[in-house]
């Protein structure tokens, strides 16, 4: 598809975005993460086993893995390709957005919140990795399957199916409000996008 239909689409998205996050902070963030604060201590534990770190050091795990294949074999399938892409575009945007966007917007998680409430919604450059927005969880996971989904169609409804398991969970357990939730879609979407165009393009090239 040619750029700027691409861009159109990629604007409307984004301008819906801000709507959703906007309704998110007015209307919606607060009542769901309180009802499900209890939560967040109950289930602190799965922090321990689906925190970033884990997901970052599998997605490295993968990559040196395929790295090792594709040196050995000269070729790698498909497939494998496809999640050698994912991950490192997975990867990419995880760091992007915990050590460039959380800083800039400095948003507290729901726990924190709830403990020191204040009017202010984000702290403009004065956050860190730990900060909330937009959602690192749901950043990696989205670029990850828009790759896969544009380099592996046939991944779409698994994929799409483990997002919203992924989406909910993260407000169960109380982790981030829902624009987090929403931000880290479009981010992580965002990435994955162009991350899935730049490969397709690239072996077409080649062919």
């Amino acid at each position: 598809m040619a750029f700027w239909p691409l861009f159109r689409l990629w604007f409307l998205v984004f301008v819906a975005t801000l709507i959703g996050v906007a309704v998110c902070i007015r209307w919606l963030d607060a009542p769901v993460a309180l009802a499900f604060l209890p939560n967040a201590n109950r289930l602190g534990v799965l922090g321990k086993g689906l925190g970033t770190m884990v997901l970052v050091s599998g997605e490295i795990v993968f990559i040196v893995t395929f790295a090792i294949v594709r040196m050995a074999r000269g070729s790698l399938p498909p497939f494998a390709k496809a999640v050698f892409v994912a991950c490192c575009a997975s990867l990419s945007a995880f760091v992007a957005n915990d050590y460039v966007l959380k800083y800039i917007f400095g948003r507290q998680n729901p726990s924190d919140f709830f403990q020191m409430p204040t009017v202010q919604t984000f702290h403009f450059f004065q956050g860190s990795h730990e900060s909330s927005f937009p959602s690192g969880h749901m950043v990696m996971a989205t670029a990850f399957a828009m790759v896969m989904i544009r380099l592996q169609p046939r991944t779409l409804p698994i994929l799409i199916v483990l997002l919203c398991m992924g989406a909910v969970a993260l407000l169960v357990v109380d982790w981030h409000f829902l624009g987090d939730v929403v931000a880290g879609t479009f981010v992580g979407g965002t990435a994955g996008f162009v991350a899935g165009e730049l490969w397709t393009e690239h072996v077409q090239a080649r062919t």
